[in-house]
């Protein structure tokens, strides 16, 4: 598959657009938002996000499965997919996990309220705080640094006095939608504070942009704040990522 100049991605935005889910990953690309890659050729088109999150548009023979699958195995792609025998494929050539997942939307037109405990305190995250926050789940996982987060994304942090205790961020942006990324510090966990961190950024995101959700099904303490959020599962899908 041929590897597109960045001044050609923003021919690609139709074909994002019409992918069935996951839309605002590809369009973060294609848009120019977020950085990543935009791979094509005759019949199909790859987009992959910094994050390495990527999808397919287009009906890829074996030649295009077989670059996508190296892809996987040799930088750490992890491609969202929802063919089951394509799944069942790359699954055969080994060396892969298949992590079966969630997409949820929000039907709401304003952000639930939450009521933080005593202490804490909510600060948006400035450039400072996006160097400052360390984890699984951060913002500069997603974004290339302070100045391209500020300028195209958001985020909240809980704050207990100096020390972050949990943030929600934009992982993904679009024209359109805005993928919401949430962690909590391990010594403040089970307080409520995910909750209250996504509840203030929903409250930036709308009415401009859409917020999405998504998680693996394991992750049953995301999927039960997104649905206390007020989120609702719209896709189920696969990601195929190297096996550890």
């Amino acid at each position: 598959m041929k590897v597109l100049q960045i001044s050609e991605y923003s021919h690609f935005i139709k074909n994002a657009r019409e992918l069935p889910f996951g839309r605002v990953y590809p369009l973060s690309v294609a848009e120019g938002f977020q950085s990543g890659m935009i791979y094509s050729s005759a019949n199909c088109v790859l987009f992959r996000h910094k994050y390495n999150y990527s999808y397919i548009w287009g009906t890829p023979g074996e030649t295009q499965l077989r670059s996508i699958y190296e892809l996987i195995i040799n930088s750490g792609m992890k491609l969202m997919f929802a063919d089951a025998h394509i799944c069942s494929l790359f699954s055969e050539w080994g060396g892969v996990t298949l992590i079966p997942r969630n997409n949820y939307s929000y039907p709401h037109d304003s952000a639930p309220k939450f009521v933080l405990p005593e202490g804490f305190s909510v600060k948006d995250i400035d450039n400072g705080l996006f160097d400052r926050l360390k984890g699984r789940v951060t913002p500069s996982l997603f974004w290339d640094d302070p100045e391209q987060f500020r300028k195209y994304g958001k985020g909240i942090c809980i704050m207990h006095g100096d020390e972050p205790a949990s943030w929600a961020f934009t992982a993904g942006v679009s024209s359109e939608e805005c993928d919401i990324g949430i962690e909590t510090a391990e010594p403040f966990r089970h307080r409520g504070l995910a909750y209250a961190a996504a509840s203030a950024l929903i409250s930036e995101i709308l009415p401009k942009k859409r917020p999405l959700w998504s998680c693996q099904q394991s992750n049953r303490g995301s999927a039960c704040i997104a649905e206390k959020l007020g989120f609702v599962k719209t896709y189920e899908y696969i990601m195929i990522r190297k096996a550890d």
